[in-house]
């Protein structure tokens, strides 16, 4: 078998698109992902002696982002971020949940969503921007939860372990964020159908 010999100067060129396709489809800004690329580049270059070729550039490159991704929201999720408290008719727990048993309010449980076509590609995008809106109204704990586990697949364990989260806080925090989004989708989304 062939040794791989890396090619620095051709990984812009050859894997910068792709990279950077990744990185924004798991960070909430342009700006955000450019740097975790240029970051994964940068990491890259000085690791370069200890590339041994047994899988190509194109997959050390992206193990490499992918661990510049938990890295960011590591970072995320350690920052002095304090959510102001939520007053008891703004909770979104309050508007699904009865607060004495836990049960759904009347009305409120699941139901069923319009999934965008496939076949529609405008309608895709126009639904991934809302999406994305609603991410980023996540706090940068709760952002990190999420994308480490629903675009990142990592398991709660890994989560907990690179977040310093306790196996009930992370929980919580899936539930919260669950809410959030389902509340934020349904107002910008899906609007009134599903309230009628």
């Amino acid at each position: 078998m062939a040794l791989l010999v890396p090619e620095p100067a051709q990984w812009l060129a050859r894997y910068g698109d792709e990279l950077y396709r990744y990185a924004l489809s798991r960070v909430a800004s342009a700006e955000e992902a450019q740097e975790l690329v240029q970051d994964t580049l940068c990491s890259a270059l000085d690791a370069l002696a200890s590339f041994r070729g047994e899988a190509s550039e194109r997959t050390w490159l992206f193990v490499i982002l992918r661990r510049k991704v938990v890295d960011f929201y590591r970072r995320q999720a350690r920052s002095p971020f304090v959510p102001l408290p939520v007053l008891p008719e703004q909770d979104p727990e309050a508007e699904f949940f009865q607060p004495a048993t836990g049960h759904w309010q009347p009305g409120q449980g699941p139901a069923d969503w319009a999934a965008p076509s496939d076949e529609d590609a405008l309608e895709q995008q126009e639904f991934q921007a809302v999406l994305r809106s609603c991410q980023q109204r996540l706090s940068p704990q709760h952002g990190a939860v999420f994308v480490l586990r629903f675009a990142e697949e990592l398991s709660a364990e890994e989560i907990c372990a690179a977040l310093q989260l306790t196996a009930a806080n992370y929980w919580v925090i899936v539930h919260r964020l669950k809410l959030h989004l389902r509340r934020c989708l349904e107002k910008n989304w899906f609007g009134s159908t599903l309230r009628s």
